[in-house]
C-alpha cells in the first residue's frame, strides 16, 4: 500500500513551538502513553508504514519510573510498532498505550529478552487481506495489512509456541518418499527462535500425506514448545495435527493428511484428553485429564500481558460472604475478583490494580477474615489490603503502602494473633528474609521485628497462634514469635532434599506437610508431636513422572490440595500419614513437558462448598469440585466395598480395575449414620448376621422377665419358644 503519511505534531514539548501546538490534526489523532519500569533510558520506539518507512519517531530518552505522553497525527491505515531495547532484555515492564481520537485503544509491551520487536498496529482501519483470492481473506477488512497469502495447492497454517530453549528445535515436513517439502526456517527465518514465544506462517505444499519430523538438538525434548497445524475450512481453520517432543527425546514424527486417503494417527479413545476426533489409528498418546474431580468453570483473560513464565497467572484465595463464594486471582497485572457462587457466569466483579503490573510473575494472596492481603516480589510494589465486605457491590482499599514493604514473595496473616509475615521482602534501604508487622489496625500497620538473625531465609510461611514454620534456605525453621523470638524446631535433613518451598500444618493432629519446588522431588509428611525430632512419616508424588514439580498446598479433613504445576490438581489422603496415596487428581496443563515451570501455581481448598481452587500459570482459573462416593452406614455393621471393609468414616480408596484406563482410583467419603442401621430380627450383636454367637447371647438372657431385648415373640419372658424362633433364623441374611 502505497501511505501517504504526515506526522503533524509529536512531542509538543519536545519542539517547543506555538506554531506546532496550534496546528489542528487532519488524519487520526493518537495520544501515546509510556509507563517506564526499568531502565528506561535503554527504551525506544518507533511507527513504520508497510515499507518499512518510519512515520512517527524515533522516541527515545525515557526516565525509569516515569510517565510521558506523545501526540502524534497520523492518516487512518496498518503500520508497524518497532521497539527497541538497547541492552536487549526488552522493556522490563514498561508499557505503551495508544489511544486515537476515533475511541480505540491499543497496549504495546516488549515482554522477552530482544533487542527489538514488531507489534501490527492501526489507526483509523480494519487491518486485513483484501485479496479475495487469498486463503486468509477477511472481508470486514477495509485497509490491506500485506498479509494475504495466495496458494494454488495446499494452504497449511503452521503455529510454533516456544518454551524455554527454543534455540535447539527444528522441524521438517516430510512428503510420502522422505524428502523434505518445506521447514522451519523456510518459514521463520529468524532462527534461533526465541524462548516463550509464538510464530505463525501460511505455507503451500502439494496436496499429499505428510509427515513432519519435531527435533530437538539436544536431546531433552521441546521444554514446553508445541507445534500445531491446520488448514482453511467453512469454519475458519481445522487443526489436523499438534504435538510436541517428548521429554528426554531427540525427535518425534506427526502426520500431516493432506488428503482423504492418508493415514491420521493420534489418539481415538473419546474419554480422553488429547482425543483426535479425525485420528483413523490410535498411536498410544492418549492420556487422562481427571479421576474423582470434575471441572465447574473456568475464567481467564487473553488480553492481559504475558510474563517470563509464558503466562498470565500466579496465585489464588477464596472468599466466602452470604452464601455466595468468590476466586481472587493474581495476574500481570493486578488481583481479579471473580464471582464463582452456585448458578453465576463466573464473571469478574472487580478489578484491583496492583502497584506495579507488566511481566509480573509473582504475586501472593492471604485472606483474614474479611480483608485481602496482597503483596508483589517484583518493581515498585507495595502492600495491599483489601476490604471484600462489601462483595458482590464493592471492594475497598483499606492500605496501599509501601513504606513496610515494597515487594515480598509470600504473606500470610496469623488469625489470632493479627500478625503479618512477610517473607524475602525489601522496600527502601532495608531488606529481611521475614518481617513481622502488628495489623490488628490494618489501615496502619506498625513493625514489630525482623526475623533475619533466627532463619536462614524464608520463601513461604504458615503461622497458626505464633507458632511460625518457615521454608527457606534449604530447610523448615520453626519458630515462636510472642515475645523474644525463640528457634524451637529444625529440619535441615530429609529425603529427596531440595528447594524447600511451602508448608501446612495441622496442629490437632500433629502434621506437617511441605513441598519442594524442585523437579523430582516428592511432598514429605512429617510427624510434629516432638519438634526437637520430627520425624518423616511418608511422601506424596504425583507419580506421573520423575521429573514432576510440586508447588503450592493446602491441607482439609485429612486430604492434601497440591498444585502440581504440569500435572496440574493432585489430591492425597493422609489419613495413614505413614501410608499416605493419591485419591483423586485434574491436570490443568495439556503439554507433554515437565521443563521449568508451567501449569498449575496456586490452590485453595477452604471454600465451605468444598469447591477447589486452582490459578494455572498459562490457562488461568479452574473451578473444581472433588467428587468421592458418598457412604453412609451403620457404625455396628461395617459395610463391604471393593474388597474393603469400612470401618469409620472419612476417605477410603483403592485401585480397580477399568476397562479403558486400565486401572482406576475408587475413592468414597464414608460417614457413620445410625439411620443406616438395619433392624435385623435375631441379630442381637448387630453384626448383619445371625450366627451362634445370637444363639449365646439368647441363652444367656433364659427365664428374663424384665427388658429382654432377646424375647422374640414378645410373651414376657425368654424360654424355648424364643429358641425355636431364632432356630428357624439361624443362618439366614439379614
Amino acid at each position: 500500500m502505497n501511505t501517504k503519511t504526515v506526522l503533524i505534531a509529536c512531542l509538543l514539548w519536545f519542539i517547543g513551538t506555538d506554531e506546532a501546538a496550534s496546528q489542528a490534526c487532519n488524519a487520526i489523532e493518537i495520544s501515546a502513553t509510556m509507563s517506564v519500569g526499568l531502565y528506561g533510558e535503554e527504551i525506544a520506539w518507533s511507527i513504520l508504514d508497510q515499507d518499512s518507512a518510519i512515520v512517527a519517531g524515533p522516541f527515545s530518552g525515557y526516565v525509569s519510573g516515569s510517565i510521558s505522553t506523545t501526540t502524534l497525527c497520523i492518516e487512518a491505515g496498518c503500520y508497524l510498532l518497532h521497539a527497541t531495547d538497547s541492552y536487549g532484555d526488552g522493556w522490563q515492564g514498561a508499557v505503551l498505550i495508544l489511544n486515537d481520537s476515533e475511541g480505540a485503544s491499543q497496549t504495546v509491551q516488549m515482554e522477552q529478552a530482544a533487542f527489538e520487536s514488531f507489534t501490527p498496529v492501526d489507526f483509523g482501519a480494519t487491518c486485513g487481506c483484501t485479496n479475495p483470492d487469498a486463503v486468509n481473506f477477511d472481508p470486514s477488512a477495509t485497509s490491506d495489512d500485506m498479509g494475504c497469502f495466495v496458494c494454488e495447492e495446499s494452504p497449511v497454517y503452521f503455529e510454533l509456541s516456544t518454551g524455554t530453549w527454543a534455540s535447539e528445535l527444528s522441524w521438517l515436513l516430510l512428503d510420502s518418499l522422505g524428502e523434505a517439502a518445506l521447514s522451519g526456517t523456510e518459514l521463520w527465518e529468524d532462527t534461533p527462535w526465541e524462548d516463550n514465544s509464538t510464530y505463525t506462517a501460511w505455507g503451500c505444499v502439494a496436496s499429499n500425506c505428510y509427515t513432519m519430523l519435531l527435533l530437538d538438538s539436544y536431546g531433552d525434548g521441546w521444554q514446553g514448545a508445541e507445534m500445531s497445524i491446520s488448514v482453511p475450512s467453512d469454519s475458519g481453520l481445522t487443526l489436523i495435527a499438534n504435538g510436541t517432543v517428548p521429554v528426554g527425546d531427540f525427535e518425534f514424527t506427526l502426520s500431516v493428511p493432506l488428503n482423504d486417503g492418508c493415514p491420521i494417527y493420534g489418539c481415538t479413545e473419546p474419554q480422553a484428553w488429547n482425543y483426535l476426533p479425525n485420528a483413523n489409528e490410535d498411536d498410544g498418546s492418549c492420556t487422562r485429564q481427571a479421576d474423582n474431580v470434575s471441572l465447574i468453570g473456568h475464567w481467564t483473560d487473553t488480553t492481559l500481558p504475558i510474563n517470563g513464565l509464558n503466562g498470565r497467572f500466579s496465585d489464588v484465595e477464596g472468599y466466602a460472604k452470604d452464601g455466595r463464594e468468590y476466586a481472587l486471582v493474581g495476574s500481570t497485572m493486578g488481583t481479579h475478583v471473580i464471582d464463582i457462587s452456585e448458578g453465576s457466569a463466573f464473571e469478574e466483579l472487580f478489578f484491583l490494580p496492583g502497584a506495579y503490573s507488566g511481566a509480573v510473575t509473582h504475586r501472593d494472596y492471604h485472606v483474614d477474615g474479611d480483608l485481602l492481603y496482597a503483596v508483589c516480589d517484583q518493581g515498585s510494589s507495595t502492600l495491599q489490603c483489601f476490604d471484600l465486605s462489601g462483595l458482590p457491590n464493592a471492594v475497598s482499599t483499606v492500605y496501599d503502602s509501601d513504606e513496610w514493604v515494597r515487594t515480598a514473595h509470600n504473606v500470610f496473616v496469623d488469625a489470632i494473633t493479627k500478625k503479618l509475615y512477610a517473607c524475602s521482602m525489601a522496600r527502601s534501604e532495608f531488606s529481611s528474609p521475614l518481617l513481622v508487622l502488628d495489623v490488628s489496625d490494618p489501615s496502619a500497620p506498625v513493625e514489630l521485628v525482623n526475623l533475619d538473625p533466627w532463619i536462614p531465609g524464608c520463601h513461604d510461611v504458615f503461622v497458626h497462634h505464633d507458632t511460625v514454620w518457615v521454608n527457606g534456605g534449604g530447610v523448615v525453621s520453626v519458630l515462636e514469635v510472642v515475645d523474644e523470638p525463640a528457634l524451637i524446631g529444625l529440619i535441615d535433613e530429609y529425603p529427596f532434599q531440595g528447594g524447600n518451598h511451602s508448608g501446612w500444618w495441622v496442629p490437632e493432629d500433629d502434621l506437617y506437610v511441605f513441598a519442594d519446588e524442585t523437579h523430582g522431588s516428592p511432598l514429605k509428611v512429617i510427624d510434629t508431636s516432638d519438634l526437637q525430632d520430627m520425624q518423616v512419616l511418608g511422601l506424596l508424588s504425583s507419580e506421573t513422572v520423575p521429573e514432576a514439580i510440586a508447588h503450592n498446598l493446602m491441607i482439609r479433613d485429612g486430604l492434601v490440595f497440591v498444585s502440581y504445576y504440569h500435572d496440574g490438581l493432585q489430591v492425597f489422603d493422609i489419613n495413614d500419614p505413614a501410608n499416605p496415596h493419591k485419591v483423586a487428581y485434574y491436570d490443568t496443563y495439556e503439554p507433554d513437558s515437565h521443563a521449568g515451570f508451567a501449569g498449575a501455581w496456586g490452590v485453595h481448598a477452604a471454600l465451605p462448598s468444598g469447591r477447589v481452587l486452582i490459578s494455572d500459570v498459562q490457562s488461568g482459573l479452574f473451578v473444581l469440585h472433588p467428587e468421592p462416593e458418598n457412604i453412609h452406614f451403620c457404625p455396628e455393621q461395617p459395610p463391604m466395598w471393593n474388597g474393603l471393609e469400612i470401618t469409620s468414616g472419612g476417605s477410603w480408596s483403592t485401585l480397580v480395575d477399568d476397562p479403558v484406563w486400565e486401572t482406576d482410583i475408587a475413592w468414597a467419603w464414608a460417614t457413620p449414620d445410625e439411620t443406616a442401621c438395619i433392624d435385623c430380627f435375631g441379630d442381637f450383636d448387630n453384626d448383619g448376621h445371625r450366627t451362634t454367637a445370637d444363639l449365646l447371647l439368647l441363652l444367656s438372657d433364659w427365664s428374663c422377665t424384665t427388658g429382654c431385648s432377646t424375647d422374640l415373640n414378645n410373651n414376657g419372658w425368654v424360654d424355648i419358644a424364643d429358641v425355636l424362633t431364632f432356630l428357624a433364623l439361624f443362618g439366614l441374611p439379614c
